[in-house]
C-alpha cells in the first residue's frame, strides 16, 4: 500500500511539474495520508521514508542524486519529514478511534440483540418504568406474572406502585432514594398483586437506564414456586421435626463442616438448650473439647461413609453423667459425596444398671450353684429301685446309701402329701416322655422336710421305658425363701391396704374437720354481722350471743380436741396425778352435759357407790373421759331416750360405766369404734356431728392412768355401753391420804370481784386489732389500766414511760416476735423494767411451745382462747391481788 501509494504519487507529480514548482511535496502528503490511514502506522512511515527518497532522488537539486548540498533543501525535507509523522500520528490516531468505534457500536448492537432476546424470550420479567413506577415496557413474561395484556401495558394501566400491597410501600420508596443516589439497587424479595386480586412473590432488581435518568430498568424472577418449595420444605421439616420429637431417641444432624443443621426436642431436652442456640454450632463447641476429642474418629469415619455405633458417657442438663449409645448414619448427594450424618443418641443408664444388676444377679447365683447340693440316681423303670444312689444322699438326707437299695425306700419316704401324685406322675412321664422335671417334699432322717428338685431322663428300649437317670437338686434353702417373700408380700400388702385405708380415714377426718369448724363459724359469722347491721330486741340479743358462745366453746373444743390427738401421738400428753374423789368429778361432767340432754329430753340416771373412796388420777383429764363418754351418750340417743352412769368398786378396781338408749354400734365397727378418725358414718349425709377423736382420746387417757375401756352394744337400736376400769393401784383408802382439794373455779370467783384490778398498769403487745380490743376490754372491765401496743419497739419505748406492772405479749409477730421481745426486756435493769411479769398470751399451745416461752423469760404461757375471767385471775395473781 505505502510502495503502491508513493509511486502513484511520484508518477502524478513528474505529470504535472510544471503546476506543482512550489508545491512538489503536495501529493506525496496525500500518499502517506493513505498509506496510514488504510495501512496503518507502519506502512505510513514506510511510505514517509519512500517519500523522502524519491523527491530527494527526482526533485532536489542536483538532481538524481542522494546529495544534498543546499541548507534550504535540508530545512524543506525536514519539514516534509516532520509534516508526514505527524500525519502519520493523527491518521492512525483517527484509524483507532473508528475502529473502536466500530467495535463498540458493534457490542451495542450485540448487547442490545441479546437483551431484546432475553426480553423476548420471556424467561424472566423485564420493565422499564419512569420515576412515579408507570411501566413503560415490558415484556410478556412480566405481564403473566401480574395477570395483565399488552394493551393494559400501552393504554398505561400498569403502574408498579399500584400493585405492590402495603406492607411493602415503604421499601419500595427506599429503594428509589437508593437508586438517585447509587444508581442502582441489590436485588431484594417482594410481592405484585395480581389482576385478579392474588399475589405473586417475585425477586426484583432495579437499575436507572442512564446516570440521571427518570427511567428505571429491573428483572423480575417469579419465585412463587420456590416459596411454595420453601413452605412445602418447611411443612415437611415440621412434619420430621413432630415425627423425630416423639420417638425416644436424641436425633440431630450434622453436616460435613460438623456442624448442628437439626435437632429434635429430646436433644434439647436432654442438654437444656434451646434447638436456635444449638443451630450453626461446630461439635467441639457445643459439646465441649474433652467429649470432641473422644467422639471424634466415630464422626471421622461417619463422614469418611461408614455407618458407626459406640457407647460413651455424656453430661445430663442436671449435672448427672448417662450411659449413652451413639449410632451415626451417613448421609450421601446423588454424587455419592457425604454430605453430614444423622445422630441416633439412646439413654442406656438403665440398661446398664439392669445389665450390672443381671452381672450381680448372675454372680450370685454362681455362688449359690457352687452351695446346691445334688444327688446323681439311677433307677430300674419296672420296679422304681434305686440301682445307683450318690454319696451326697448321706449329707443332705441323712440316709446311709445302703438303704436307698431297699424295696420301695424312696416311695415310703417321700411327704405324706406329696406320695400318691409323685408316683402317679412319674409312671405316667415315664412311658410318654423322653425327659421331664418336678419338685416335691422328701421326709431327712431326722424328720426334716427337704424340698427336692428331680431331673430325670428315660431311656427306652424297644417300646418301653429301661433305664431312669436323674439328679435330685436340694431345693429347700430356695423354698423356704419363696416362703418367706410370699409372706412379706402378704404383709406388704396388708400394709399397703393398711396405709391406703388410713388414707381414706385422714381424708374423711379433714372433711369432718373441715364440716365441723365451718358449722360453728357460719353460726358465729352469721349472728355478728346481724347484730353489726341492725338492731334487736334484747331477747333476739341473747339468743345471738348465747349462740356465738356456745359455738365458740364448741370450736375450742374441737381444737382442743385436735391439740390432745397431736400430744397423744408425740407422746407428750402427761397427766397432774393426786388423790380425786370421783363422785364430784362424775358429777360434775353430768352437769357440762345435762343442758344438752334436756334439750333432747334425755333423762340422766346416775347410780355411785358410796364405798368407793379415793382415786390417784389426773381431775380434769378424768373429767374429759367422762364427759366424752357422756356427750356420745346424748349425741346418738334419741329424743326420750336415758342415760345411765354407774360408779362402782369391783374387787381390785373401780368401774364407771356409761350406757344409753341410743342407736347402738355395728358388730362390724366395734373392733374399730376407739380408733382415731374413725366414725360409723363418716358420710356427708350422716346425722350426727364430730370429729371422731373423743373415743380415742377417752381409750389413751384410760390407758395413761393405768386402766382399761370397753364397748358394747347389743346391736343398732339398742344402745351402746362404754366401761371404764381403773387398777387397784389408783385407788387410795380415805384414811390415809389427805383431803383432795374441792372441785372450784378461781375464775368464778374472780367473775365477782370486778375491781380486783382496780390501778394495775397492764402492757398489751400484739399485732392483731382485735385481739388487742379484745384484751383493754377485759382487763379494763376489772379496773386495770392498759395500753396496748403493736410491736417490740413500741412495746420498749412503752415500758419507759408507761410502767407497767404486767406484761401481756403475743408470741407470733412480723419482724420481731414475743420471744425477741421478752429476751430484750430481760436484758434491761430492774428499774426499767427488766423483772416486770409477762404472760405469753398465744394461739400456739403445744407443750414444747410451753417450755420455749418459759425459758425465754416469761412466767406464764397461756394459751387462746381464755376466758375473761382466766386471764383476770393470772394478771391478779402476778400483780399480787390474790
Amino acid at each position: 500500500m505505502a510502495i503502491v501509494s508513493v509511486g502513484i504519487a511520484l508518477v502524478l507529480t513528474f505529470v504535472l511539474q510544471p503546476f506543482l514548482d512550489r508545491s512538489i511535496f503536495l501529493l506525496f502528503f496525500g500518499a502517506i495520508a493513505i498509506s496510514t490511514w488504510y495501512g496503518g502506522i507502519k506502512p505510513g512511515i514506510l511510505a514517509t521514508i519512500s517519500s523522502t527518497i524519491a523527491v530527494n532522488y527526482f526533485f532536489i537539486n542536483p538532481k538524481f542524486s542522494f546529495h544534498v548540498d543546499s541548507l534550504n533543501s535540508i530545512i524543506k525535507l525536514s519539514l516534509f519529514m516532520m509534516i508526514t509523522l505527524l500525519i502519520n500520528w493523527l491518521n492512525s490516531e483517527l484509524r483507532a478511534a473508528k475502529q473502536k468505534l466500530e467495535i463498540n457500536i458493534q457490542y451495542l448492537a450485540a448487547s442490545e440483540s441479546r437483551f431484546r432476546r432475553l426480553k423476548n424470550a420471556n424467561i424472566i420479567g423485564v420493565i422499564i418504568t419512569d420515576m412515579n413506577g408507570k411501566v413503560l415496557e415490558a415484556n410478556d413474561a412480566f405481564l403473566k406474572m401480574v395477570g395483565y395484556s399488552q394493551e393494559e401495558l400501552l393504554t398505561g394501566r400498569i403502574n408498579v406502585r399500584e400493585i405492590t400491597p402495603p406492607e411493602y410501600v415503604e421499601q419500595s420508596e427506599n429503594l428509589k432514594v437508593e437508586l438517585k443516589t447509587q444508581g442502582v439497587c441489590q436485588p431484594f424479595e417482594k410481592q405484585y398483586i395480581r389482576k385478579d386480586g392474588s399475589r405473586v412473590s417475585v425477586i426484583v432488581g432495579l437499575a436507572l437506564l442512564d446516570n440521571n435518568s427518570e427511567q428505571i430498568i429491573g428483572f423480575v424472577v417469579d419465585v412463587s414456586q420456590r416459596k411454595q418449595a420453601e413452605e412445602s420444605l418447611q411443612k415437611q421439616e415440621e412434619q420430621l421435626r413432630l415425627i423425630t420429637n416423639s420417638l425416644p431417641a436424641k436425633i440431630s444432624y450434622v453436616d460435613a463442616q460438623q456442624r448442628y443443621r437439626f435437632n429434635n426436642k429430646k436433644y434439647e431436652e436432654w442438654f437444656g438448650i434451646p434447638t436456635s442456640e444449638i443451630y450453626g454450632k461446630h461439635l467441639e463447641e457445643f459439646l465441649g473439647k474433652s467429649i470432641y476429642q473422644t467422639i471424634s474418629p466415630y464422626v471421622e469415619t461417619a463422614l469418611s461413609g461408614k455407618e458407626v455405633t459406640y457407647e460413651t458417657q455424656i453430661f445430663h442438663q442436671d449435672g448427672t453423667k448417662r450411659h449413652t449409645s451413639v449410632t451415626y448414619i451417613p448421609q450421601f448427594n446423588q454424587q455419592g459425596i457425604v454430605k453430614g450424618f444423622v445422630a441416633l443418641m439412646r439413654d442406656i443408664t438403665e440398661q446398664k444398671q439392669a445389665e450390672f444388676a443381671l452381672k450381680q444377679s448372675e454372680e450370685k447365683f454362681r455362688k449359690l450353684t457352687e452351695k446346691v447340693r445334688v444327688i446323681p440316681w439311677e433307677a430300674d423303670s419296672k420296679t422304681g429301685n434305686f440301682t445307683y444312689i450318690g454319696p451326697q444322699s448321706e449329707a443332705i438326707l441323712g440316709y446311709p446309701s445302703n438303704d436307698w437299695y431297699n424295696e420301695n425306700f424312696w416311695a415310703t419316704h417321700i411327704h405324706p402329701d406329696d406320695q400318691e401324685w409323685v408316683v402317679n406322675y412319674c409312671f405316667h412321664s415315664s412311658q410318654s416322655l423322653e425327659n421331664y422335671e418336678f419338685e416335691y417334699r422328701m421326709l431327712a432322717a431326722d424328720g426334716r422336710v427337704v424340698w427336692l428338685y428331680d431331673i430325670v431322663n428315660v431311656l427306652r428300649g424297644e417300646d418301653e421305658p429301661k433305664l431312669l437317670h436323674g439328679f435330685m437338686i436340694d431345693i429347700t434353702e430356695r423354698k423356704q425363701a419363696e416362703q418367706e417373700r410370699e409372706q412379706l408380700l402378704e404383709r406388704e400388702q396388708a400394709a399397703r391396704a393398711e396405709a391406703e385405708a388410713l388414707n381414706r380415714i385422714k381424708d374423711e377426718f379433714l372433711a369432718t374437720l373441715s364440716h365441723e369448724l365451718r358449722t360453728p363459724l357460719n353460726a358465729m359469722l352469721g349472728w355478728t354481722q346481724l347484730l353489726k347491721s341492725r338492731k334487736f330486741n334484747e331477747a333476739t340479743t341473747a339468743t345471738a350471743l348465747d349462740t356465738i358462745d356456745r359455738n365458740s366453746r364448741a370450736l375450742a373444743q374441737l381444737i382442743e380436741d385436735v391439740l390432745d390427738v397431736s400430744r397423744i401421738i408425740r407422746g407428750k400428753l402427761h397427766l397432774n396425778l393426786r388423790p380425786v374423789e370421783l363422785a364430784p368429778v362424775v358429777e360434775a361432767a353430768i352437769d357440762t352435759v345435762r343442758p344438752a340432754a334436756d334439750a333432747k329430753s334425755i333423762s340422766i340416771e346416775s347410780e355411785f357407790d358410796p364405798a368407793l373412796g379415793l382415786v390417784i388420777a389426773d381431775a380434769n383429764r378424768l373429767q374429759q373421759i367422762i364427759w366424752n363418754l357422756l356427750s356420745n351418750a346424748v349425741k346418738f340417743t334419741p329424743k326420750g331416750g336415758r342415760v345411765q352412769v354407774k360408779l362402782e368398786r369391783i374387787n381390785s378396781r373401780v368401774q364407771i360405766q356409761v350406757s344409753d338408749t341410743g342407736i347402738g354400734i355395728s358388730p362390724e365397727f366395734i373392733p374399730h369404734v376407739f380408733e382415731r378418725f374413725r366414725q360409723a358414718d363418716s358420710s356427708t349425709t350422716r346425722s350426727h356431728g364430730g370429729l371422731g377423736l373423743g373415743l380415742a382420746i377417752v381409750r389413751h387417757l384410760v390407758e395413761l392412768h393405768g386402766g382399761t375401756v370397753s364397748a358394747s352394744s347389743p346391736g343398732i337400736e339398742h344402745g351402746s355401753i362404754f366401761t371404764v376400769n381403773l387398777p387397784m393401784k389408783a385407788l387410795m383408802s380415805e384414811n390415809n391420804t389427805p383431803k383432795p382439794h374441792p372441785f372450784s373455779a378461781k375464775s368464778d370467783f374472780v367473775n365477782q370481784q370486778f375491781s380486783i384490778l382496780q390501778d394495775v398498769r397492764v402492757l398489751v403487745v400484739d399485732d392483731e386489732a382485735d385481739t388487742r380490743n379484745l384484751l383493754t376490754t377485759i382487763l379494763g372491765q376489772y379496773g386495770a389500766q392498759v395500753l396496748a401496743v403493736t410491736c417490740v419497739q413500741e412495746a420498749l419505748k412503752a415500758l419507759s414511760q408507761f410502767h407497767p406492772d404486767i406484761l401481756i405479749s403475743d408470741i407470733g409477730m412480723p419482724q420481731e416476735d414475743g420471744y425477741t421481745l421478752i429476751r430484750k426486756v430481760r436484758s434491761l435493769p430492774s428499774d426499767q423494767g427488766g423483772k416486770i411479769p409477762a404472760v405469753a398470751l398465744t394461739a400456739y399451745a403445744r407443750a414444747e411451745d410451753r417450755t420455749q416461752a418459759l425459758l425465754a423469760g416469761f412466767q406464764l404461757h397461756i394459751p387462746k382462747p381464755i376466758n375473761p375471767g382466766e386471764l383476770a385471775a393470772v394478771v391478779a395473781n402476778l400483780a399480787g391481788r390474790t
